[in-house]
């Protein structure tokens, strides 16, 4: 553990920075620092450094408050993570048992078979659309997986345009419930925006750039065949959009600049 009270002093350093965390459990995580400090100590002396003091010192600089507090909360993030994936199957279970009694006492009470089982499609979709969020929370941090993100939220957004399509057309009678699955391309491209900006990919506003054009196509589209919104001058969505695109462009590129390295600071300072 170390031969001038390190380990206490690590302690004492791992408790001033959680003192304001108090949470259950935290004792694991405040347990994983500590023998990371102590490993990460012993490689420096390992390379050579002869001073235990400056390897402590290094070693508590490198560990500061915020490189702990952040490491809790992705620590945070993955009991979180971990208890989603444990209880989802139960919950999805128990909502799809007490789906299926509803419809079955709806049925034999009042005698009311269609279209009642909706019931069960919107507690399957219900499901299936959790489980996509569920799945992405547990593959963000796996960089590796985005394609399959992105076919999961495409994936749940055209199950939940058949449910509303089913519940539009069946249980509301509505002619025009084929819009749904239109609507639905419109929502598979928003969700994978949302999905990138979520993940910080790189190339984010490449996402923008497409989804903004695209999107208003559809809801030109969508407006033009429900009558809300004539075909003409509706069409002037569609190159409003693109200078919208413009403008993110530009704020994108505004924003970016303030992180470019700079070589006139260094040589003011």
């Amino acid at each position: 553990m170390g031969n001038y009270n390190e380990y206490n002093d690590y302690c004492d350093h791992i408790e001033d920075v959680m003192k304001n965390h108090s949470e259950r459990g935290n004792y694991n995580y405040k347990r994983h620092v500590l023998d990371e400090m102590e490993l990460r100590t012993k490689e420096i002396l390992g390379r050579g450094l002869r001073d235990k003091k400056v390897a402590h010192d290094l070693v508590i600089d490198e560990y500061d408050e915020r490189f702990i507090l952040n490491g809790y909360a992705e620590y945070l993030k993955d009991l979180k993570e971990k208890w989603l994936m444990k209880k989802f199957p139960l919950f999805s279970g128990l909502l799809m048992l007490l789906s299926v009694i509803v419809y079955l006492a709806i049925g034999f009470i009042f005698n009311v078979w269609h279209p009642t089982w909706l019931i069960i499609e919107g507690c399957a979709t219900a499901v299936i659309i959790g489980a996509m969020f569920v799945a992405v929370s547990f593959l963000d941090r796996r960089k590796k997986f985005y394609f399959i993100m992105r076919m999961l939220v495409a994936g749940s957004v055209m199950v939940a345009s058949q449910f509303f399509f089913l519940l539009l057309r069946i249980g509301f009678q509505i002619e025009n419930a084929y819009l749904a699955f239109i609507a639905a391309v419109a929502f598979m491209f928003i969700g994978d925006l949302l999905l990138a900006t979520a993940t910080k990919q790189r190339l984010v506003i490449i996402n923008y750039l497409i989804t903004i054009p695209v999107v208003s196509v559809f809801v030109y589209v969508l407006l033009g065949l429900t009558g809300v919104l004539a075909w003409n001058p509706g069409w002037m969505l569609i190159p409003a959009s693109v200078v919208v695109s413009f403008i993110v462009l530009w704020g994108f590129i505004r924003y970016n600049r303030r992180f470019m390295y700079k070589p006139e600071v260094d040589e003011e300072w």
